[in-house]
């Protein structure tokens, strides 16, 4: 064990060396975050084991598309036990496993746009009515 260590020590510096930074990034600056909101699914397919939410984000330009990137966080509301918190996005949920399903959930993003996308074994209906009305923090970076 203590030969390994000894092994991955060196190639983790080495790994470092020679990186350089493109750009700086100052906080403030190429730096927006939004808030959106689940509705209905925009669409499901006919066996129900697929589904998304399309939602308009018009702060994904050109820029990000090129260069960006975009983070996501869902909202954990505030309860008597514990405060207001953000996940990221996708999370694992234990409400998918009360449904008696295996649900994934996975964030894409285009020009104008995110699409939360919903796979099942069965079906999302129940994930994506857990979903509606929560909120979600995008970071975008352009």
């Amino acid at each position: 064990m203590k030969n390994l260590f000894l092994f991955i020590i060196p190639l983790f510096f080495f790994s470092c060396v020679g990186v350089e930074v493109e750009k700086e990034f100052e906080v403030g600056k190429g730096l927006e975050v939004v808030i959106v909101e689940f509705g209905d699914l925009t669409s499901l397919s006919d066996d129900k084991q697929y589904g998304n939410f399309e939602i308009k984000v018009p702060e994904i330009n050109d820029d990000v598309m090129k260069e960006g990137a975009v983070l996501a966080y869902i909202e954990r509301a505030a309860t008597e036990e514990r405060p207001q918190r953000w996940s990221q996005f996708p999370q694992y949920n234990p409400v998918w496993k009360e449904i008696g399903d295996t649900t994934f959930s996975y964030l894409s993003y285009g020009e104008g746009f995110v699409r939360i996308s919903l796979q099942s074994e069965t079906s999302v209906e129940g994930i994506a009515e857990t979903f509606k009305g929560l909120k979600l923090k995008l970071v975008i970076f352009d």
